[in-house]
């Protein structure tokens, strides 16, 4: 049995300030129990930069009435996972299989 770990779902937002400038910041967040399906990293070389990326699978529980997109993030182990995608399960436990890379 895979164990569930305690993660946080938060919803960022980029309202314009006073001079145009999008500033992004978090509108709502939710904790929640998980089970981390996969876990994988690989390395990039950006403008000559080694950059390592790690991406890891989530299983969740949350409401079924809930619109996910690109601007929700992931915070697992004081690490924020952008999500890279989203996929509806049916299962007794959970019902989101989220990819997210950080």
């Amino acid at each position: 049995m895979i164990p569930k770990v305690q993660i946080r779902v938060e919803k960022w937002i980029a309202p314009k300030d006073a001079k145009g400038d999008a500033k992004e910041q978090m509108d709502v967040s939710y904790p929640l129990w998980a089970e981390i399906v996969q876990s994988s990293g690989n390395r990039t070389d950006t403008n000559g930069q080694t950059k390592l990326n790690k991406s890891k699978t989530f299983k969740i529980r949350f409401r079924p009435d809930w619109v996910l997109d690109s601007s929700w993030k992931l915070k697992y182990l004081q690490k924020r996972y952008s999500i890279t995608s989203i996929e509806r399960i049916n299962e007794k436990r959970f019902n989101w299989l989220i990819n997210g890379e950080g």
